[in-house]
């Protein structure tokens, strides 16, 4: 019954988070018919600043939240104040280095809504989490694809911007009788920086990469590249939600045994099954990225040591060993932006596909490693 009801849980998060990839996926998908391929390597360009400046002015919140609430922290209300503050100077930044405004109000848009889902999180609400992530998907594509036909490309970034403050009418029942204290999170700011430097480590694997395509090899190339990514965050929905159920476990001792014996073997048929897919999938409906089925395959592959890797990271961030994550992140990251840089001049999109593979591998290893070592010194 207990396995059950944690199966019960997860699929809730998973299910929520794999309609939203979905109707995100198909929606990327149709811009790739519309957009030219310089055009949609741009808006995958601006997205992923706005998701690292998004990153930046969370200051390590939204996972500190996600592990403090449950051991009732009051941590919350000034998190979200002080995020608040921060996404709007990041905001201000932004525009002054880019000259985009719809950037500048994306940041601060995607940083409420992460901070937001944290704290539902952490209060395990489960269904308000997936309430808000099923509702904004396709408030979204209606928005995006209405002010595209004003604005052009800066119209989506509008549209994703607008539907991302939907989840702020949760905001009364998070912070009611709460009492905003900043000096609640001044013995955090430990686990807050690690914390901040993981998740940062974080979206520039996942949207950095795109900034440094983009400026090295160009808009159209990173077009094809983005394409075959957008798949591979339709994978990464198995591994996210795994992560969303464990860390509020993991913190506060509940191992969960099955569900990490469970994931690797998930996540090895997710593999297979969009290898044999993916060619089939390209040819018949865009098959002006022929290029990206390798990629995609390669890419796909990934999702593997990705599932490994999320399983012990949640345990180390449940056991505030912050600090280890981060070591990992700052590894696979730094191994990624190399290998894009060697293996993309000398081998091009496939090479930074083997590039994302290999890290995402060594990290893998990495955490296995050192998990194996807290298990022994424990024995």
């Amino acid at each position: 019954m207990h396995f059950t009801r944690n199966l019960k849980d997860i699929l809730s998060l998973g299910a929520s988070n794999l309609i939203y990839s979905i109707i995100y996926g198909l929606f990327w998908i149709y811009l790739a018919t519309i957009l030219s391929k310089a055009e949609y390597g741009e808006l995958g360009f601006l997205n992923s600043l706005a998701n690292v400046g998004s990153a930046i002015a969370l200051l390590g919140l939204s996972v500190t939240v996600v592990v403090y609430e449950p051991k009732n922290e009051n941590i919350f209300p000034s998190s979200f104040i002080l995020v608040l503050i921060s996404s709007s100077i990041t905001g201000a930044i932004s525009y002054a280095l880019i000259q985009n405004v719809m950037v500048s109000f994306l940041i601060v848009g995607i940083t409420i809504f992460s901070i937001m889902l944290s704290g539902l999180n952490g209060k395990q609400r489960y269904r308000d989490y997936s309430i808000h992530t099923l509702f904004r998907a396709p408030a979204t594509v209606g928005l995006a694809i209405v002010l595209y036909s004003f604005f052009g490309i800066n119209g989506i970034l509008l549209g994703y911007f607008v539907t991302s403050l939907f989840v702020l009418k949760d905001l009364p029942s998070l912070i009611k009788d709460k009492k905003i204290s900043f000096s609640i999170l001044r013995p955090k700011i430990g686990f807050m920086v690690n914390s901040w430097s993981n998740r940062l480590s974080q979206i520039l694997f996942w949207w950095g990469d795109k900034l440094l395509i983009g400026s090295l090899f160009g808009f159209s190339m990173l077009a094809s590249y983005q394409f075959a990514a957008q798949y591979l965050l339709l994978l990464e929905t198995f591994p996210r939600s795994l992560a969303q159920y464990l860390i509020p476990k993991e913190s506060v001792g509940k191992k969960n045994k099955k569900l990490k014996i469970f994931s690797p073997i998930v996540a090895s048929l997710i593999a297979l099954v969009s290898i044999l897919a993916i060619p089939y999938g390209i040819n018949t409906f865009l098959p002006e990225y022929h290029d990206s089925i390798l990629l995609g395959q390669i890419l796909s592959i990934s999702i593997i040591p990705l599932s490994i890797s999320t399983v012990q990271q949640s345990q180390f961030l449940g056991k505030e060993k912050s600090s280890v994550v981060l070591i990992g992140s700052i590894l696979q990251t730094g191994l990624y932006f190399l290998l894009i840089i060697w293996l993309g001049q000398s081998f091009g999109l496939m090479g930074i596909a083997i590039g994302f593979l290999a890290s995402t591998t060594v990290r893998a290893i990495f955490n296995c490693i050192i998990a194996s070592n807290i298990s022994r010194q424990k024995s």
